[in-house]
């Protein structure tokens, strides 16, 4: 986990925190670094956490370059990303994966290739907007010259997720940042650059990682019956021998003894009686009765229904339009 200014970064893999080797600090610029695993067919989630600095925060995740919108935190709290929006109820995870062909001619040296970049900004919220359109992006998340085959960031198969917000906020610098700004600078950055094991391994930036394979689509585990498990299910289908029948009484008895009719009592007349509820009586002088009070109806702006569709918590998209510093 990458510490600085108050707040964490960390990546997760089937919900467990990649390691991280050689974490450097630039002081100067508020920059984290260090390098993380990966493996091809791996999905991870990027994770941030404000531990309590009391001032409204949005993020960008940069993938091999590509911005992707973060999410806003007020003042605490966790977030995480682990997709980009593909509809209003659908996104594609991020997926370590491989570079499918070879460069267009032409093309750029992408000098954010191979890095996962988490920028967090310090913001003020002003007022209501529409939310982010879809983002249209390729099966991989930026291009560039790069080798066939080297690892890369792209994006899975399309799944459902929570429903977009209609709306989300439009924001400005905080108070305390450098005068004159018109965006949010960064106020702290966490930058992880992944490669595979072999390669960490062959650089002496780490030793002994230990692998995970990430299972492929189609695939399905055959799960063999435990022994125990057997003899208790053959056991439970052997049938029980049924249980005796209960001897039947060779006569009826009776109560025809003065005994047993002893025992029996018939209520009193005071118990037999039903209790009567009072009926509930109106005051003549009431003022209401028979009067209904129609709410006046009240008349919306187009900015207070669009502030009404704002989200209540810290789950609303940022937008990329933010992330210039």
């Amino acid at each position: 986990m990458l510490d600085h200014r108050g707040f964490s970064a960390w990546i997760t893999v089937d919900e467990q925190p990649l390691p991280e080797y050689l974490v450097a600090v630039d002081a100067e610029t508020h920059r984290v670094s260090c390098w993380i695993p990966g493996e091809e067919g791996q999905t991870f989630k990027v994770w941030w956490h404000d531990h309590g600095g009391k001032v409204d925060t949005c993020s960008f995740v940069v993938l091999d370059g590509l911005v992707v919108p973060g999410r806003f935190l007020f003042g605490e709290g966790v977030a995480s990303r682990s997709g980009i929006r593909a509809s209003h109820m659908t996104e594609k995870p991020f997926i370590f994966t491989k570079v499918p062909q070879k460069s267009e001619p032409g093309e750029e040296t992408n000098k954010d290739a191979g890095s996962i970049v988490l920028k967090i900004k310090r913001i003020k919220r002003t007022e209501g907007r529409p939310s982010n359109p879809v983002q249209q992006v390729t099966s991989v998340a930026a291009s560039g010259k790069k080798p066939v085959g080297d690892l890369c960031i792209g994006f899975g198969q399309e799944m459902s997720t929570a429903l977009q917000y209609h709306a989300t906020w439009s924001v400005a610098p905080y108070d305390n940042d450098k005068s004159g700004a018109t965006k949010p600078s960064t106020y702290v950055s966490f930058v992880f650059r992944y490669r595979s094991s072999e390669f960490l391994e062959s650089q002496g930036i780490a030793s002994n990682i230990k692998r995970t394979i990430a299972p492929k689509v189609g695939d399905k585990r055959r799960i063999s019956s435990v022994p125990q498990l057997q003899s208790l299910a053959n056991t439970l289908a052997t049938p029980s021998p049924s249980p005796p029948k209960r001897p039947r009484l060779t006569e009826p008895t009776l109560l025809t003894d003065q005994g047993a009719l002893a025992t029996r009592r018939t209520p009193s007349y005071n118990e037999g009686r039903r209790t009567a509820s009072w009926k509930a009586q109106h005051p003549d002088n009431a003022t209401y009765q028979g009067v209904f009070i129609i709410p006046k109806p009240q008349s919306y702006d187009g900015a207070t229904i669009l502030n009404t569709l704002l989200p209540s918590c810290n789950s609303s998209d940022t937008s990329a339009d933010d992330d210039l510093t």
